[in-house]
């Protein structure tokens, strides 16, 4: 569910006044924009923004249920909810009397990874927090912490990304061909008289066929096969 969900910025809001009784129109607005039933909404932090000076900005985290998961719950991903909210902000405004505002921007933008490592934002969970209580509400948050993670290209590992996997190891090309490893995969080349994609089942093809497969392979090459 975490790593599904977004947080929305509320301008001029406070924790108890969105408590009661604007957190109802919120959950509201939310499931109309989405075209899902408001009880798939799922609001599991309520936190003041500290890092805005002055300014009464609330951040409001939340996961969204897709319409017909079922029992096997799915969610809407966190970047097709960043899509549909945002750009249906005055829906999302006229119905729960509030004002959304941009959201952060993404710590991955800052390009922290390096030797070609891949950034990925992630949320983890900190801590639960203090009950929020209103007039009709007890409310107890959890905050969630941004991070990021640092993923290796496909082809290398180690903590800098510095090690090159030999993914030619475990003879994926089978018996009758030869791997040979390149950046981030492996092609294939089959022996003399030998094609094919299933490694179960060897396939003895004509000289003549050869022939025609590697006159076909040099001006149509593939990026990987199987020689069974």
């Amino acid at each position: 569910m975490l790593s599904n969900s977004i947080t929305l910025r509320l301008a001029d809001m406070s924790q108890e006044r969105f408590l009661s009784p604007l957190l109802s129109r919120f959950l509201e607005g939310v499931a109309a924009v989405l075209a899902t039933p408001r009880h798939r909404v799922v609001l599991f932090n309520i936190q003041t923004d500290t890092d805005v000076g002055t300014a009464r900005i609330l951040n409001v985290s939340l996961s969204v249920l897709l319409p017909a998961s079922g029992h096997g719950a799915r969610f809407f991903s966190s970047e097709e909810l960043q899509e549909r909210l945002y750009l249906n902000r005055s829906l999302l405004a006229a119905i729960s009397a509030q004002r959304v505002l941009p959201f952060d921007d993404n710590i991955c933008l800052r390009e922290p990874c390096e030797n070609y490592m891949r950034c990925v934002s992630v949320l983890q969970f900190d801590s639960s927090a203090p009950f929020l209580a209103s007039d009709t509400i007890l409310f107890r948050p959890i905050h969630p912490v941004t991070g990021l993670r640092c993923r290796c290209p496909p082809g290398f590992t180690g903590d800098y990304c510095e090690t090159e996997i030999d993914l030619c190891y475990s003879s994926p090309c089978g018996s009758n061909g030869r791997c040979r490893s390149r950046e981030g995969g492996y092609t294939c080349e089959c022996h003399e008289d030998f094609t094919g994609e299933s490694p179960a089942r060897p396939s003895l093809v004509s000289p003549s066929l050869h022939r025609l497969f590697l006159l076909l392979s040099l001006h149509h090459p593939s990026p990987s096969s199987l020689c069974p």
